[in-house]
């Protein structure tokens, strides 16, 4: 809920309004168009509406550009039109106000046929649900004029700290989605698991007081913010060649990127340039880290390579002249940048600083599994960005294989997300066998990420029918679009996949080390 949220399910009537005409015009409220705005980027847009005590109540869709800025600055402005829109001698009600997101079901079901009889409930969850709350009203003629002094309206009016806090809010909301925050996993897991391989790789050696938690949370900062200008600048990339403008699953959490700049929310230098301070901010961690562990900032280190590949692939990915998400190589950069590359830094930074031999071959078999996980992410997501991508020029291996002459068929693409997946947990039954043939390479306890097995057996069942059911529907547009929404589950599996398994493996790493003990 917003900063200004006083819970409005239940409204309580303010009083008669000072005008008639105004009450009238409130009441037989049927259309209204509402402007909203996010840091300079406007928006106005047509919407249903009615009544609802001594509110209005509207819906629109949940990826509509005004429904973004309505959640991240919830200040607008509407102009009621009556019955009859089209009418040059009706006055119009300006509204002033703020809008609050209705998210209790059955409210929302209450609202939705109170807009439109025959609405059907099970579409609902593509739309997002408003109340309008108005804190001052106006009658104004065709030409903008004021008819009457305007109205206050006490009970819903901010006070400035609220609307401070409102504003405060929204700016967190907009870069928490500018930089993808819910994706942190990502770049999260490979920290996690190369302390797990440094910490077991001291305990076998018995100096696991070496362990630094202090460096292992600074290795954790710069990848955080490696992945923040990862996917500012990819957002920023993307937008110039217009990559993310035609999707068509708008509203989805998953695919599309942020769409910060699609939907008005800030503009493209911004974006850019705070994705560029990430990876400062990256590289400033990353000296730092080298001082501690080296000597010096500037010291030669190895770490000078992890990060200038990080950044590297992370630019490069779709800004610059080679825009490897163009050419078939963002998967390839992905499953190195969020993998090995995370991974034995964090593993070099910590087993150099405890002042024992980086066991890089354990770090490299401990990468593979995750750094297969990450891809798949990238993979399923680009199946609901597959007609954005090609219309665009963006060659992704998904938008390869699905690419046939009579329209686009995900069956091969499909096939090869069970592939990897059946790869990625292939590599963990490799250290599994190691642990027991050769211990100083593998440990038996990695058998613990086999229990994120059943997570990706759900996702096939459910990506199988949803194939299927693509095949028999492509030529719908609105059935595309539902469609991909209906993918989601195997999108939030697929990171699951990733997250449990990396965590298990981590885990299965410290048990060995207290093994050793």
């Amino acid at each position: 809920m917003s900063a200004i949220g006083a819970r409005v399910d239940t409204v309580k009537p303010f009083g008669p309004f000072l005008n008639p005409e105004v009450e009238a015009l409130f009441d037989s409220a049927r259309y209204l168009v509402l402007a909203a705005s996010v840091d300079g980027n406007n928006s106005a847009a047509p919407f249903l509406c009615r009544r609802d005590g001594p509110t209005l109540v509207f819906m629109c869709w949940r990826g509509a550009r005004i429904a973004a800025q309505i959640a991240i600055n919830p200040l607008v402005q509407a102009v009621i039109l009556g019955n009859s829109p089209a009418d040059p001698k009706t006055a119009a009600l300006e509204v002033t106000g703020h809008c609050h997101t209705i998210r209790d079901r059955s409210e929302r079901e209450r609202i939705a046929h109170l807009l439109l009889s025959d609405f059907e409930a099970g579409h609902l969850a593509n739309y997002a649900v408003f109340r309008l709350l108005p804190t001052r009203l106006a009658l104004v003629d065709p030409l903008g004029a004021s008819v009457h002094r305007s109205q206050r309206v006490a009970n819903y009016e901010l006070t400035d700290t609220r609307e401070a806090m409102t504003a405060v809010e929204g700016f967190m909301r907009l870069w928490i989605r500018a930089i993808r925050a819910p994706f942190f996993t990502a770049a999260i897991i490979p920290v996690i698991l190369g302390g797990a391989v440094a910490w077991a790789g001291m305990a076998r050696l018995g100096t696991e007081q070496a362990f630094s938690w202090p460096l292992m949370l600074w290795c954790l900062l710069g990848s955080i913010l490696a992945a923040a200008g990862t996917n500012l600048v990819n957002d920023y990339g993307d937008d110039e060649t217009g990559a993310d403008d035609p999707n068509e699953a708008t509203g989805n959490p998953f695919t599309g990127g942020s769409r910060t700049i699609q939907l008005g929310l800030a503009a493209p230098w911004k974006i850019f340039a705070a994705g560029l301070g990430c990876f400062v901010l990256m590289g400033l961690v990353g000296l730092h880290i080298n001082a501690l562990i080296a000597g010096a900032p500037l010291a030669p280190s190895p770490l000078f390579l992890f990060g200038l590949a990080g950044a590297t692939l992370g630019i490069a990915y779709t800004v610059g002249p080679f825009r490897l998400s163009y050419r078939g190589y963002g998967e390839l950069a992905v499953a190195l940048g969020f993998g090995p590359v995370i991974l034995l830094g964090t593993l070099y930074v910590l087993t150099h600083a405890a002042k024992i031999e980086t066991p890089w071959t354990v770090g490299v078999l401990a990468a593979l599994p995750v750094s297969v996980f990450v891809l798949l992410i990238l993979w399923i997501n680009q199946f609901q960005d597959a007609g954005a991508d090609s219309a665009s020029g963006k060659r992704t291996w998904v938008v390869r294989l699905a690419e046939k002459s009579t329209g686009v068929d995900f069956t091969l693409p499909f096939r090869v997300y069970v592939v990897l997946n059946v790869m990625g947990f292939g590599f963990v039954a490799v250290i599994v066998v190691l642990g027991f043939f050769v211990p100083a390479l593998g440990t038996p306890f990695a058998a613990l990420a086999l229990l994120a097995v059943p997570l990706f057996v759900r996702a096939q069942k459910l990506g199988a029918t949803w194939v299927k059911q693509w095949a028999s529907r492509i030529d719908s547009p609105d059935e595309r679009r539902r469609l991909f929404f209906s993918l989601l589950p195997v999108n939030a599996l697929t990171i699951s996949i990733h997250a449990v398994a990396g965590i298990l493996l981590a885990v299965g790493y410290i048990i060995s080390g207290y093994a050793a003990l």
